[in-house]
């Protein structure tokens, strides 16, 4: 697809530019001689350096494909996000911000195996650059892919979350889940109370206050 975008200007360019040097009558016609001319330059651009460009693009394809639920093959696709996020992981130059972002549109999207992987990259690669709302992030997706079971792994994450932002509503939210799982009921409750002061999204504070609401009425019974 990348390649017919850039073949027709191309084309376009070397038929109006041989125009005045190729004349009406000569034995090879002006538009196959324009064709000639643009497949050549494809293939020289492809060969010394268009590859590269071509694949991130083909790559950043697949990805906006995926993520917005429009795979033929889904199976496939997530296949290719997998390697897309391997191969951005070990990029020399790479920032944190760019897989950061692939992880957090997965996660969006509920894709949480793929946006755990992202953002175990990401937790790989800058573990001692992220602030502690990645880091709770991080902690969701792992929670969410183990079909919202806790293990080693993400209470050691969402603990740096919390030493790092105390009063990060996610972290505070996810801690208040794993005292629910130990029965803590009255840590639960004071947790969730804490995140509600940092929430600013009045669909989740509602949703949360349901929550402690629902957990209370447990403990009364």
């Amino acid at each position: 697809m990348f390649y017919i975008y850039l073949f027709i200007p191309l084309f376009i360019l070397f038929y109006f530019t041989l125009r005045g040097f190729v004349r009406s009558d000569a034995m090879i016609p002006l538009v196959v001689v324009s064709f000639v001319c643009t497949s050549m330059t494809l293939y020289i651009y492809k060969a010394l350096e268009g590859q590269s460009n071509y694949k991130l693009i083909h790559d950043k394809e697949i990805l906006e494909r995926f993520v917005s639920d429009q795979s033929e093959n889904k199976e496939k696709d997530a296949i290719d996000v997998s390697r897309i996020i391997l191969e951005l992981s070990n990029k020399e130059a790479v920032q944190p911000g760019e897989i950061y972002i692939v992880a957090k549109r997965l996660k969006e999207v509920n894709q949480n195996e793929l946006a755990s992987y992202a953002f175990e990259q990401l937790y790989r690669k800058f573990s001692n650059e992220l602030d502690g709302g990645v880091l709770a992030e991080y902690a969701q997706a792992m929670f969410l892919k183990e079909e919202r079971t806790f293990n080693n792994e993400i209470e050691k994450v969402l603990g740096e979350a919390l030493i790092k932002s105390p009063n990060n509503p996610s972290a505070l939210t996810l801690q208040g889940l794993k005292e629910l799982e130990n029965k803590n009921i009255d840590l639960t409750i004071k947790l969730w109370t804490k995140a509600l002061d940092f929430l600013d999204n009045e669909r989740d504070i509602s949703e949360l206050k349901t929550l402690i609401e629902t957990v209370k009425k447990l403990k009364n019974q």
